[in-house]
């Protein structure tokens, strides 16, 4: 028998087997192409430029730009409209008419008609309402970080309370002679400011253009 009849007879007997193990062959491949296409292309969505710099995380970066503080510069409203005149601030020791005596003056008199109105020179916080024989009513109002005004030589009444919520130029109080202690200087507001407990000259904040 010549080799062509056994070879077909082979391929007539085993055709359903090649054609089966064809295709597995034919899907091996294409699966193997397609696992090699997608290899590649997620290879080429990790690749970055080197010429293209990376964007640094915000959150991350190490060495962030210095933020420009913002100072707030405050000026003080004139807690007395239109005053007579306005004295001025003593650390060293200064004659009171009233008590005849020497002694500091840690605040500034700023002189008007009793009865004046009293207004709150920046916005803040009423501290406190006090009221006593010798120094009259005096107001104390909190403007935060440590900064206060106190107005004293207040006359008697109840424009505020504490712990009301006060704005610049809200009427606080009025200019009388309540401070017995300085009742010889005549009708006054007697007005003081502190950093931090510290008395300091209220000319730092206010802008008065004559004393």
């Amino acid at each position: 028998m010549s080799k062509e009849r056994t070879f077909g007879r082979f391929l007539r007997k085993n055709a359903a087997y090649i054609v089966l193990a064809l295709c597995i062959i034919a899907i091996g491949v294409s699966l193997t192409l397609v696992f090699v296409s997608r290899s590649n292309a997620a290879k080429e969505e990790l690749v970055v430029p080197v010429d293209e710099p990376i964007n640094p995380d915000p959150v991350s970066d190490p060495d962030p730009e210095p933020q420009t503080p913002v100072v707030t510069v405050i000026t003080f409203l004139t807690p007395v409209e239109n005053p007579v005149s306005v004295g001025d601030y003593v650390e060293t020791l200064a004659y009171n008419s009233t008590l005849k005596r020497f002694e500091t003056h840690k605040a500034v008199d700023i002189f008007a008609v009793e009865g004046s109105a009293v207004y709150a020179a920046y916005d803040g916080t009423v501290e406190s309402v006090d009221t006593t024989l010798l120094t009259g009513t005096t107001v104390v109002i909190d403007h935060g970080n440590g900064l206060k005004t106190i107005y004293n030589s207040l006359l008697d009444g109840d424009d505020v309370v504490k712990g009301q919520r006060v704005y610049k130029g809200d009427k606080i109080g009025e200019v009388s002679v309540t401070n017995r202690q300085e009742s010889a200087s005549g009708a006054h507001l007697h007005f003081g400011v502190t950093e931090n407990g510290e008395a300091v000259d209220p000319y730092k904040y206010l802008e008065i253009d004559e004393k």
